[in-house]
């Protein structure tokens, strides 16, 4: 009695497996999509949000009848964001006066 068992568990032994290899095609897929996904926006590059920052900065100020700002173009600059820029400002003049009075004594 046990062998005939024995050999109904080894016929459906596996028929968890193709559960688990649907999975598995399912996720790679997924990943293969984000992939591609991610390269094609990768092409679009930092210039495109530069491009659309300064189109909507001239839009608005157009609206609400402001003068024109200047474009900032520094590329360390632009990684720092608008409301952080006079404080990196601040702090870098700073630090060149405090080095110079140090060098001077």
């Amino acid at each position: 009695m046990c062998a005939h068992h024995d050999d109904d568990d080894k016929t459906s032994g596996y028929g968890n497996l193709t559960t688990v290899a649907w999975a598995l095609l399912v996720m790679g897929l997924s990943l293969a999509g984000v992939i591609v996904i991610w390269v094609w926006f990768g092409h679009i590059g930092p210039s495109y949000s530069e491009d659309i920052l300064a189109h909507q900065q001239r839009m608005l100020r157009n609206q609400f009848h402001l003068p024109p700002a200047q474009i900032v173009e520094d590329p360390k600059l632009l990684l720092t964001p608008p409301s952080l820029r006079k404080i990196n400002q601040t702090n870098t003049g700073v630090n060149a006066t405090s080095n110079s009075n140090t060098s001077r004594t």
